[in-house]
């Protein structure tokens, strides 16, 4: 494990394989150990350099309570400390949820560092809700950390007993900065599609997101979007059966460049 940051920020990241890079971004139900657990680690480190990243206030990255430090747009930056930590100046990216959204805003914001996005279960729109409404999620989130969430999810389908302690271990008070840091957060669809990078985007047909991924695909010519059939939110990074075979002949194609 190594740390590498800016403006003070300190972020964990490993490696495992070798080949070209590949970044893999976990989303807020964890931390980078959850490519481990399940399964996509031993899957792709015989063809790819994994760069495995914990994102500020998870895992061994630093953990602060400021909602300033969780804008996407600053996750996104903390990618390119790694990258530049690592010597490595263009790789391929795999987002899952919060990760395929920082990765989605890294695109575009800095096209040059990445040779190809898959994000799962994430949208480039923009998202915007009341100040009364994140005001009481993030109280929600001081005050039963990610049980809801949890409870949520398994309503849906099968949580792992591994998702499940990554998810309660996160830091009720991280969780409450992080919906407030993520609030307002401004749409980049022209962006990406000016980018002119090779975009795949994984969604399950049952997540409440679907429509505006949908809206992505439409407006990004560059991407391709495949639903995963009878799969919820969590389905899109759980269900490696089903994404692998879209995933493989993508990065195949595309991660080196």
């Amino acid at each position: 494990m190594r740390r590498t940051g800016r403006e003070g920020r300190r972020i964990a990241w490993e490696t495992a394989g070798s080949g070209p890079p590949l970044v893999l971004l976990h989303g807020s139900f964890g931390h980078r150990g959850v490519w481990r657990s399940s399964g996509h680690v031993d899957a792709l480190a015989g063809e790819y350099r994994l760069v495995l990243i914990d994102a500020i206030g998870y895992g061994e990255s630093d953990a602060p309570h400021d909602a300033s430090a969780y804008r996407v747009e600053r996750q996104a930056d903390d990618v390119v400390a790694v990258l530049d930590a690592e010597g490595i100046g263009r790789t391929a990216l795999w987002g899952a949820s919060m990760g395929g959204i920082v990765g989605l805003h890294l695109l575009a914001r800095r096209p040059e560092r990445l040779t190809c996005l898959i994000a799962g279960g994430a949208h480039a729109g923009e998202v915007g809700f009341g100040r009364a409404e994140v005001e009481r999620e993030a109280e929600l989130c001081r005050e039963k950390g990610a049980a809801p969430f949890v409870e949520a999810a398994e309503r849906q389908g099968f949580v792992p007993g591994w998702m499940r302690a990554a998810m309660l271990a996160v830091d009720p008070e991280v969780l409450a900065a992080q919906t407030i840091g993520a609030s307002g957060r401004p749409g980049v669809d022209g962006a990406v599609a000016a980018a002119g990078v090779p975009v795949l985007l994984l969604a399950g047909d049952r997540d409440r997101r679907s429509t505006a991924i949908r809206r992505t695909a439409e407006a990004v010519p560059d991407a391709s979007l495949v639903e995963l059939p009878g799969c919820s939110h969590l389905d899109a990074f759980l269900r490696l059966d089903l994404a692998l075979p879209a995933v493989r002949p993508f990065l195949r194609r595309y991660a080196a460049g």
